[in-house]
């Protein structure tokens, strides 16, 4: 179970989106990097919705844990209207806990992934990556030799779970020789793997990774946890711990912001190379909390429709290239 997220997507054969329009041949070739961030990376759907709406054409696809997994589902034909009645499904945790198989004693994590990869392969079957009509990168990290690996054939399911494996709660996936983690660990928003990758001229980041100013306006958790919380939150808190290697403090959640730490740092790189990086709002929220999917999807809406105008020049013929810009709610 990858991240907490709940494969609960039913099985269905890919299809081409319809009304795709015809490209222009002179036309700059436009890649798509999504962040990896837990469920607010469901804010990916909202701005694949708003890309849908308007005709922006994508020619390559680059995701990072959840934008993998999303990006995935998207490759292989669910339009962003199917991916948020999906989403949908995704609230109820009882769902989420039928997902779990713990490792007894948890030696190499929390849990093995295997019945969510059971559920993921309900949605994509046995495609593979030469059969999506959109290239489609998937970054995973090799934990031994602490490379990024951009995963490009082979299983579409195989390669989210590789993504989608936190280091500590899911165990290391292996793939041929290597043993896969989540591929937030190297590259929280994949744009390098677009540029080297993804045979695209201009690239489109959509970023939930928290900033630094994020941390500076009072998000001490690194975007988790509120400074102050109410005292209703602080009591059910404190029972929590007791209860939850998950919660906030406790072993896991600790190693998670460990790693956050470097992630954010990753990111800030990463966006910055973008021609356009969007960043949709931040609002409290725990990184595996689905029952706010809404809200997620929402905030990938407003963030693409406000800047729709700088995502259609990114399509258009220039003279000279734009400058790389940084758009969305409390950017550093």
């Amino acid at each position: 179970m990858f991240r907490l997220i709940p494969f609960l997507f039913r099985r269905r054969p890919a299809r081409t989106p319809s009304g795709r329009p015809l490209r222009e041949s002179a036309a700059p070739k436009l890649g798509l990097a999504l962040s990896s961030g837990g469920a607010r990376g469901l804010a990916h759907v909202g701005v694949l919705q708003v890309l849908e709406e308007n005709d922006i054409e994508i020619d390559a696809i680059a995701g990072t844990s959840m934008g993998a997994y999303v990006g995935a589902l998207w490759a292989a034909g669910f339009s962003g209207t199917e991916l948020e009645e999906l989403a949908a499904e995704l609230h109820d945790r009882r769902q989420l806990w039928k997902l779990a198989d713990p490792i007894v004693p948890p030696m190499k994590g929390l849990f093995h992934g295997l019945k969510a990869k059971a559920h993921l392969a309900r949605s994509l079957g046995d495609l593979r990556f030469e059969d999506l009509e959109r290239r489609l990168l998937v970054v995973a990290a090799d934990i031994d030799t602490k490379e990024r690996l951009v995963l490009r054939s082979g299983s579409l399911v195989d390669a989210v779970h590789a993504s989608c494996a936190m280091p500590g709660v899911i165990a290391p996936v292996r793939l041929g020789q290597h043993r896969c983690v989540d591929g937030g660990v190297v590259e929280p928003v994949p744009v390098g793997a677009l540029q080297k990758y993804g045979g695209v001229d201009r690239i489109l980041a959509v970023s939930v990774v928290p900033t630094f100013s994020d941390i500076e306006s009072g998000w001490a958790n690194v975007g988790d946890e509120p400074v102050h919380p109410p005292l209703w939150r602080r009591a059910t808190r404190a029972l929590n711990r007791n209860l939850n290697l998950l919660a906030p403090g406790n072993v896991i959640d600790t190693f998670r912001q460990s790693i956050r730490a470097a992630q954010i740092r990753m990111a800030h790189d990463s966006i910055h190379r973008a021609d356009l990086c969007l960043r949709p709002e931040h609002f409290f929220a725990t990184w595996h909390d689905y029952s706010h999917f809404r809200k997620f999807i929402d905030a990938g809406r407003e963030v693409a429709t406000r800047h729709l105008e700088e995502i259609r020049a990114l399509t258009q013929t220039h003279e000279t290239h734009p400058s790389p810009q940084v758009v969305g709610d409390r950017v550093a």
